[in-house]
């Protein structure tokens, strides 16, 4: 019964659920993987995967860093299906805070070497990781630590997340850019934001 009401709960509320054994094995899987998720916490399990980003004409101008957990069991787990249990049980800081060193790293890597020297890297910030107050020590020290240049360094944030605590979000916006970060709008016209208050947003892209 009550794993039942939380089904109904998640379902939006105001609606019936019935047990059975497959709904059961939904529970338990899942409750399986936040365990295993945890333990890959601890133990790096996760790999970053370069989406390349390109030009009109085709030429390589930077990538996407997107993160890839690769569990000794199950094999390569898309983001799907352990981003969302990272995000509940607020394991995503610390995953958050992987993707940033590592790819602090990878951008500094790239910027020794003449032919990736002014390639470009984003990665995805969630509200969680965003809105921490540390959060802006955190990404200094990163790029201090690694040498990775912030010119050309993206955070990408979301259009849902803009719109939460509007003003409070460009404060820290134009905070982070002061360390010379850009920043990128990603998932636009998901949700119910105009255009003319996208122009108060001081972002680099779209």
């Amino acid at each position: 019964a009550d794993t039942a009401m939380y089904q109904a709960k998640a379902a939006g509320r105001n609606c019936v659920r019935f047990v059975d054994p497959q709904m059961q094995a939904v529970v338990e899987a899942r409750a399986s993987l936040e365990i295993d998720l945890r333990n890959a916490v601890g133990k790096q399990q996760f790999i970053l995967h370069f989406q390349p980003q390109v030009d009109g004409e085709g030429r390589y101008r930077g990538a996407e860093a997107l993160i890839r957990w690769q569990h000794p069991q199950r094999g390569l787990v898309p983001p799907g299906d352990f981003i969302p249990i990272a995000e509940e049980t607020g394991l995503i800081l610390d995953l958050g805070h992987w993707v940033l060193q590592t790819a602090c790293e990878q951008l500094a890597r790239w910027s020794r070497h003449p032919a990736t020297a002014r390639l470009t890297l984003a990665i995805n910030v969630s509200a969680r990781q965003f809105h921490q107050p540390a959060f802006f020590q955190e990404l200094a020290q990163a790029l201090e630590s690694t040498g990775a240049p912030p010119q050309r360094l993206k955070l990408e944030l979301t259009e849902s997340l803009l719109l939460e605590h509007s003003d409070t979000v460009i404060q820290r916006i134009l905070q982070l850019k002061a360390l010379g970060i850009g920043f990128s709008l990603d998932d636009l016209g998901t949700g119910y934001s105009s255009l003319v208050y996208l122009k108060r947003l001081p972002l680099d892209q779209l």
